[in-house]
């Protein structure tokens, strides 16, 4: 490995024969011990430590999460410290009607400078940086700031909106500097989320159970267990799948693109670019299962996460949940897929962006909080323009395309698995850049695919309309009962109108993230 990366990497080299022995980065070594730990460590937080008091509890979550920081980032965890300092004093002493917005700008500023950095000085062999952890404490900070002024305040946002905010998550009081910092750095979900909303962080500190306080601790919060060893499964499975597969299907190659003389430019015909980056890019994903799972399992393991019984009595741990796996793997359409990506993050833009201020330009506030929270490589723009694209012709093409299949069981069984299959390859179209990240790579990709994506989707947009309430009955069955805004990674914003429809059919947001 080469010297910049050690230079670059300030985090602890203890573990370092470790990396050497089994041969993945130091960094990722490290984030993995953390990690391990804190599932280890967030058992205390239900047994031995259940009935401590809430100044003690907070106290360790924030003593765990900066041990951690320093652990896995060295002398740059103490960003870790300045944006959640330099937003609470923002807090303590901006006009209460600027709140949310001077705290917004604030995070978004620094952040954008880390990633600024980041982009100039980012070395190949380099994957785990501070703005992971910084993009989740932007989200916590703004998130609060906003139910705090919502409160403060004592009016709702946007009368004109039809999605009004959640009484519950409005915050009733300025946080100490103790629960304050415990929220921002808590070691649960420092490393890559999810995002926890403050009043959630709240009750799973004081005890404050979803049936009631007058219940008892026991009776109204079953064990995790079962929800735990299945989410550590799941991360375990795809952390095997990812370094066993990987190798030989790196996105590295896809590159060579760029050079008219290599192999694979003068080789690989565009269906098999297509079907390369298919297995590239889901074994990719497999990083992010796993971390979000890892981090569920932990949330879960300290006793956060518990979202109340289904109807058929049977105990929800989804409150923290960030992704949907199966749902995303065999979505049958890319609104239906982003609703199954990054939830929390959906949850958040909804919160802090779309419902804030004139529904004029909802759709440009998502858009840019969204885009700028990632981050500045181009790669990430060429997704969130296709994915917005793709998802505004889906529709129209579902409209139009769905009524007639609907004649016979077997012809709605073909649909559907066309429905499968062409979101598979929209989805992999869409998001090889934000994986290439760079202009060249990106450009080179989408040219010897011909843009066909890019026009079969436009030329979509010119179907003629179906009617109007053929429109909304489709619209009504393609949203999922429980959907999200829209998804971070994935999310470019369609229309106004398809995020509009989204929102307005939100239930019940669960959890209120992003590993670098």
């Amino acid at each position: 490995m080469s010297n910049t990366y050690y230079d670059y990497y300030d985090g602890s080299k203890i573990f370092q024969f470790i990396s050497n022995h089994i041969g993945l980065p130091l960094d990722i070594v490290n984030f993995l011990i953390a990690q391990i730990a804190a599932l280890c460590l967030a058992r205390l937080f239900r047994k031995p430590l259940r009935l401590a008091s809430p100044e003690f509890r907070h106290s360790l979550c924030l003593f765990i999460g900066l041990f951690m920081g320093y652990f896995c980032f060295g002398k740059q965890a103490i960003h870790l410290s300045v944006l959640p300092m330099m937003s609470y004093i923002l807090l303590k002493t901006i006009p209460e009607h600027v709140m949310a917005n001077g705290v917004l700008a604030a995070s978004m500023i620094y952040l954008s400078c880390l990633h600024l950095h980041r982009q100039l000085y980012h070395t190949a062999d380099y994957s785990l940086d501070i703005t992971g952890p910084l993009m989740v404490i932007t989200q916590r900070v703004t998130s609060l700031a906003t139910s705090l002024q919502d409160s403060l305040m004592k009016k709702e946002i946007n009368s004109n909106c039809s999605s009004r905010p959640d009484e519950e998550s409005k915050v009733d009081k300025m946080p100490s500097p103790l629960e304050f910092f415990s929220y921002t750095l808590a070691f649960q979900t420092l490393m890559c989320g999810p995002v926890v909303f403050y009043n959630d962080y709240i009750r799973f500190i004081e005890g404050r159970k979803i049936n009631g306080p007058d219940k008892d601790i026991e009776s109204s919060e079953p064990s995790p267990r079962r929800a735990v060893l299945y989410k550590v499964c799941g991360s375990v499975a795809a952390a095997f799948l990812y370094l066993t597969l990987s190798k030989k299907y790196p996105m590295d190659v896809i590159k060579e693109l760029m050079d008219p003389t290599s192999e694979v430019s003068r080789t690989w015909s565009a269906l098999y670019l297509l079907w390369y980056t298919n297995l590239s890019v889901m074994l990719f994903r497999c990083k992010y299962y796993h971390a979000w799972l890892l981090s569920e399992a932990i949330c879960n393991n300290s006793g956060m996460g518990f979202n109340g019984y289904d109807n058929h009595g049977v105990p929800k741990w989804d409150k923290v949940s960030n992704i949907d796996v199966i749902g995303f793997e065999f979505a049958q359409n890319f609104r239906t897929a982003i609703a199954c990506w990054n939830k929390n993050t959906n949850a958040w833009l909804r919160a802090v962006a779309y419902e804030r201020g004139g529904a004029a330009y909802r759709t440009v506030r998502v858009y840019a909080l969204s885009a700028v929270w990632h981050g500045f490589y181009p790669g990430y723009y060429f997704t969130f323009f296709a994915g917005g694209l793709f998802t505004v012709a889906a529709r129209k093409i579902r409209i139009v395309v769905r009524p007639m299949f609907l004649g016979s069981r077997y012809k709605k069984m073909f649909y559907d698995a066309v429905s499968l299959v062409t979101t598979r390859i929209a989805m992999t179209y869409a998001t090889a850049p934000f994986i290439l990240l760079h202009l060249g790579p990106s450009l080179a990709f989408y040219g010897k695919l011909y843009y066909s994506l890019h026009f079969l989707a436009l030329g979509a947009l010119l179907l003629p309309a179906g009617s109007r309430h053929s429109g909304k009955a489709q619209s009504t069955q393609n949203l999922p009962q429980n959907s999200s805004l829209v998804g971070a990674e994935l999310n470019p914003l369609g229309s106004s109108t398809t995020i509009a429809t989204a929102v307005e059919n939100t239930g019940e947001t669960n959890g209120k993230l992003k590993i670098s």
